[in-house]
């Protein structure tokens, strides 16, 4: 008999978030040099649907998303794609195209049909921003078709978001974080298809009354925006603040990569960086905390109105937020007074509608929120989102403890737990332990649940956590809450996170445009190494040979160190590498001369310094975004030292002549924690000394650094290899 002979049948391509439904077929279409992304001329420009897709104004076409897409690819494959418009494509091109809703009137604005055949890939939105997320998952596609020559599986996608609001939210004021962070936080966040982001622009650390705190005035208070104006320009950091062309190009950056940005000025608490300027407008007595402002003062709402008329134009969101949690739960009324009167002052003013922080439970009153006020869910305590939705108000979910991400908090989670994420929680449930609860959680269609995401509270200020280990922590949970809040369940219901996580943890290591990783590539575990034995070649088989700079030297050393480098304070060492994060080691040899400048320098990059000491200290300093941490070794003058660092995911230990001597330390003062807490140090590489005129003065030896952490036996072995023995 003669049998039927079976078709292979590609399955569902990995992504995150995990495609809605996929039609497999059988073969191939593969990425070459003569692939194109060709943009449809009747869209170029954008749709009609494209403004109803987002809160911003002037929304970005298909041609900026083109480009955006052409960079990507480039950098993750190495292929020089070109962008043309044109109404026809070929097997090899990538066609961007609108009117999916007219073939599938059924799609929301940002789903899109994904069609990947040997006639080429179509990618056929809603809108252009629903165009813009089928070019993320082609992309993640091709990251994980690495092996396979970028070879993409035939087959039809039809995809779309369960919940039009997917977001991450940054408290930026207790963190100054530089403004190229936050372009790679909006990368990360646009390659999951999370649409918003939302920026906390103002805010102080947790606050006692002022009877228990009569110091209040003299605590730290972020306010992130700097204008010219002098009547607003005094409350700009001086650490960091954005200017109006700041935002304005970074507005432009995060719309074409499919973002909103939702602007937070929060009021009438959190405000300590306005009543430290003037104490009168704070709430006059001793139990009330100093970041409240009276909202009984006459002076205080029209000041207010006339802070955002200061800054609304430069924000394009038709909404914003006024934040409006943890005010004085005495002044309920007051409060909610002033709540609607916000909400009347944006429509009737700028056309614009309000969001806040869940509050009416805390703030008890007999006046109605305005249930036109879009409201985040933060906390059962302050507000219920079940009553929410029953008196009309469209609800975001960012339920503390599992959307809240605090780094060092002892409240919160510190990273967030991913397999829980990924195994319980949705959009709509509002209580993991009884999620079956109609009076804890919403129904999964509820029409005023808008959606959620995670939020990123740094409440223990800049030196509890680096910049690095902060874009470490939000990396390793964004894809997570992408994948829940565009698909839900539907594909942790039929593949394990187990199953999951590898391949997530692929994707989020090969993200196009992110540096913050530093992660430096390495054919092996040593990622560099110098013996200076031949110059300052490169011994780890990576090529990362260094340069000697402004008359560092390579001297015969003796006491069994052969060749070593020397460095005067305007000389230093330049290196191909600017940083490691963890986990790693770094390791050398290093003899101080008697006589050191100020806060000489070791090492050093854009993440920070190594200090031989500084003006208040004899030890060896670490230094992050400014904030300097000490150590108990001391290097002494004219004497040969091995001094080492590794971190691993827990902690950086400090290694002196090749034992363990000291972790790397934090110590929160704030009044409800007073504990020490170990950081995770970035390794800064790009110069030994400093390229700033500033480096230590001595002799270096057998400069080793490791991609993986090490310990004391090993780092004695380690150090051995490049000279006979210690002193």
């Amino acid at each position: 008999p003669t049998g039927t002979k079976k078709c292979h049948v590609n399955p569902t391509p990995f992504v995150i978030p995990s495609l809605q439904e996929w039609d497999g077929g059988s073969g191939n279409w593969k990425l070459n040099a003569n692939t194109r992304i060709v943009v449809d001329p009747s869209f170029a420009n954008g749709g009609a649907l494209d403004a109803d897709s987002t809160f911003m104004r002037n929304p970005s076409n298909l041609k900026q998303y083109a480009a955006s897409f052409q960079a990507d690819i480039s950098e993750v494959t190495g292929v020089n794609v070109e962008v043309v418009v044109s109404s026809t494509y070929g097997a090899n091109d990538i066609f961007l195209t609108l009117g999916a809703d007219s073939t599938d009137p059924e799609l929301n604005n940002e789903g899109y049909l994904l069609d990947i055949t040997r006639k080429g890939i179509s990618i056929q939105g809603v809108t252009s921003r629903g165009a813009f997320w089928g070019t993320r998952s082609v992309l993640q596609m091709l990251i994980l078709a690495d092996e396979r020559g970028y070879a993409l599986p035939h087959g039809h996608a039809r995809d779309f978001p369960n919940y039009s609001e997917r977001k991450f939210m940054q408290d930026i004021a207790r963190k100054p974080i530089p403004m190229s962070d936050l372009h790679e936080y909006a990368t990360l966040s646009s390659f999951y298809k999370f649409n918003t982001l939302h920026h906390h622009y103002n805010d102080n650390p947790g606050m006692q009354v002022k009877s228990l705190m009569p110091d209040w005035q003299t605590k730290y208070a972020g306010f992130r925006l700097r204008t010219e104006n002098p009547e607003y320009s005094m409350y700009a950091s001086n650490d960091t603040s954005y200017t109006k062309q700041d935002m304005r190009e970074f507005q432009d950056f995060i719309k074409a990569r499919g973002l909103d940005l939702i602007p937070e000025i929060d009021t009438p608490a959190h405000s300590l960086c306005f009543t430290k300027f003037h104490p009168n407008w704070s709430i006059q007595n001793d139990t009330a905390r100093g970041d409240w402002l009276d909202l009984g003062n006459p002076e205080v709402q029209p000041f207010l109105e006339g802070l955002w008329t200061e800054f609304i134009d430069w924000f394009d969101s038709r909404e914003v937020s006024i934040g409006a949690d943890e005010y004085d739960p005495t002044k309920g009324d007051l409060a909610r007074k002033f709540i609607n009167s916000m909400h009347d002052y944006f429509a009737t003013n700028f056309n614009r509608s309000i969001r806040m922080w869940g509050s009416d439970v805390r703030l008890q009153g007999s006046i109605e929120i305005n249930q036109n006020i879009h409201t985040d869910h933060w906390d059962w305590t302050y507000s219920s989102p079940v009553d929410l939705v029953k008196r009309g108000h469209k609800v975001s979910n960012l339920n503390a403890p599992d959307s809240y991400l605090v780094p060092r908090t002892l409240s919160y989670e510190d990273f967030i737990d991913s397999r829980k994420i990924y195994n319980l929680w949705e959009p709509w449930v509002f209580d993991i332990f009884d999620k079956t609860n109609t009076s804890r959680n919403l129904s999964p269609n509820e029409p005023l649940l808008t959606g959620g995401g995670l939020g990123n509270w740094n409440d223990f200020l800049s030196e509890s956590v680096t910049r690095v280990e902060l874009f470490d922590r939000v990396s390793r949970a964004l894809d997570v809450f992408g994948e829940k809040l565009w698909a839900g369940a539907k594909n942790s219901d039929h593949i394990s996170y187990d199953k999951w996580a590898p391949l997530a943890k692929k994707l989020r290591e090969n993200i196009p445009g992110i540096t913050l990783r530093r992660r430096p590539q390495t054919k092996g575990q040593f990622v560099m190494s110098y013996d200076f034995e031949n110059g300052v070649t490169d011994a780890s088989g990576n090529a990362y040979d260094a340069t000697l700079q402004n008359g560092a030297t390579i001297v015969e050393a003796g006491e069994g160190h052969g060749r070593a480098a020397q460095l005067t304070p305007d000389s230093y060492i330049s290196t191909p590498v600017d940083a490691i994060s963890y986990p790693y080691a770094v390791a050398m040899w290093i003899k101080p001369s008697g006589d050191q400048q100020p806060n000489a320098v070791i090492l050093e990059s854009e993440d920070g310094r190594v200090l031989i000491s500084n003006n208040t200290s004899p030890t060896v300093i670490f230094e992050q975004d400014g904030n300097q941490y000490n150590t108990q070794v001391i290097l002494p003058p004219g004497q040969w030292s091995h001094l080492a660092f590794s971190a691993d995911t827990q902690q950086t230990t400090v290694f002196f002549n090749m034992r363990r001597v000291a972790t790397v330390q934090y110590y929160n003062p704030r009044w409800d924690v007073l504990a020490n807490s170990t950081m995770l140090v970035t390794a800064p590489l790009s110069t030994i000394g400093s390229a700033k005129g500033n480096s230590m003065s001595g002799l270096v030896d057998g400069f080793v650094v490791l991609d993986r952490a090490s310990y004391g036996g090993e780092m004695a072995f380690l150090g051995k290899r490049y000279a006979d023995a210690l002193p």
